[in-house]
C-alpha cells in the first residue's frame, strides 16, 4: 500500500510540473512585441539645452548677430571699454608672451563678476555665510546658491538635526563655493569667518551651559524641598502619636515620701563617701581653721 501511494504522489508531482511547463512555452509563444509608441527626438537633449557659445558670445555694436564671436579680446580694434564688458581686462594665457606677438588672451574679470564676458554677477559670500549660519537649518544658504531641492531637504530634516547645518556653516565661511552657475564673490576676510564662529559658537555653549546648571540647581531645590517636607511631615506624626497615646518615660522625676520636711531641708543623713562633717562628725586635732565647742 505504502509503495502504491508513493508513485502515486510521485506521478502527480510530475504531472503538475508538466503543466507548468506547458503554460510557460504557450505564454512564450504568445509574447509579441509592444504596440506603444516609444517616443523619441530628432534633436538630442544636450542640444536643446541653451547653447554655451550663444549665452556668452560678443556682438561688437554696430555689427550684425552673424558676426558675433565668443572672444572680445581677440577681436582687434575693440576698445578697452567693450572688451570684457568693460568689468574686466584682457589678460594673456602665456605670460611670457606679450600682445604684439598676437597671444591668446582672455577676459580676467573684476572680483564680483564671472562667465567669458564679464556679465554675470557673483553671488555674494557674506550673504552665503550669513544665511547659513543663522538660516542654515532652514536651507536659506541653498535656496541662496540656487538648489532648491537640496534647500528642501535641508528645510525638512532642519539641517540635518544640526549636523548639516554646522558643515554647511564651516564650508561658506571657509572658502568661495560653487553656486548653481558659478563660484561665489571671495568677499569674505578669513579672520572674519574665524573671530564670528568662534565667538557665537562660544557664546551658544556658554548660554548652553548655565542653562543646564540652572536646570540641575533647580531640580537640587525641589529634591530637598520634597526632602524637608518629608521629614517635617514625619516628625508631626510621631508628636500626634505621642499626644494620643503618652507613655511614662524611664528617666522621670519620681516623688515620694522621705525622711526630710518640706521645701528647703535636707535629709538627715547624705551620702558622703566618707566624709567627716557631711556625716556631722567632728574632727580631731587643730588648725587654723578647726572649730571646738
Amino acid at each position: 500500500i505504502s509503495s502504491a501511494s508513493t508513485s502515486t504522489s510521485r506521478s502527480s508531482s510530475a504531472l503538475q510540473m508538466l503543466s507548468l511547463l506547458a503554460v510557460l512555452v504557450a505564454c512564450s509563444l504568445c509574447l509579441q512585441g509592444c504596440t506603444v509608441d516609444v517616443p523619441h527626438h530628432n534633436v538630442g537633449n544636450w542640444r536643446r539645452k541653451s547653447d554655451y557659445l550663444i549665452d556668452f558670445e560678443f556682438i561688437e555694436p554696430g555689427k550684425p548677430a552673424s558676426a558675433a564671436t565668443l572672444n572680445s579680446c581677440a577681436e582687434v580694434g575693440v576698445t578697452s571699454s567693450l572688451q570684457c564688458s568693460g568689468r574686466g581686462y584682457c589678460k594673456a594665457w602665456n605670460e611670457d608672451a606679450t600682445l604684439s606677438q598676437n597671444s591668446v588672451s582672455f577676459c580676467e574679470c573684476e572680483p564680483g563678476w564671472a562667465d567669458p564676458e564679464c556679465r554675470t554677477r557673483r553671488k555674494s559670500q557674506i550673504t552665503t555665510f550669513l544665511l547659513s549660519l543663522f538660516g542654515g537649518f532652514l536651507g536659506l544658504d541653498l535656496f541662496y546658491l540656487g538648489f532648491p531641492w537640496w534647500g528642501a531637504a535641508k528645510l525638512f530634516t532642519l539641517g540635518g538635526c544640526g549636523f548639516w547645518w554646522i558643515i554647511d556653516v564651516v564650508r561658506t565661511g571657509s572658502g568661495p563655493v560653487y553656486a548653481s552657475d558659478f563660484r561665489v564673490a571671495n568677499d569674505l576676510p578669513h579672520w572674519v569667518f574665524v573671530l564670528s564662529t568662534v565667538t557665537i559658537f562660544g557664546f551658544v555653549g556658554f548660554a548652553w551651559g548655565l542653562e543646564s546648571y540652572m536646570t540641575f540647581r533647580k531640580q537640587k531645590r525641589a529634591e530637598i524641598l520634597k526632602f524637608q517636607e518629608a521629614e517635617e511631615a514625619q516628625n508631626l506624626n510621631a508628636t500626634e502619636m505621642l499626644q494620643a497615646n503618652p507613655r511614662p518615660q524611664a528617666n522621670a522625676p519620681h516623688y515620694s515620701s522621705s525622711p526630710h520636711g518640706g521645701y528647703g531641708t535636707l535629709p538627715s543623713r547624705l551620702p558622703s563617701a566618707g566624709a567627716p562633717f557631711a556625716n556631722g562628725q567632728v574632727p580631731q586635732g587643730g588648725g587654723p581653721y578647726h572649730y571646738r565647742p
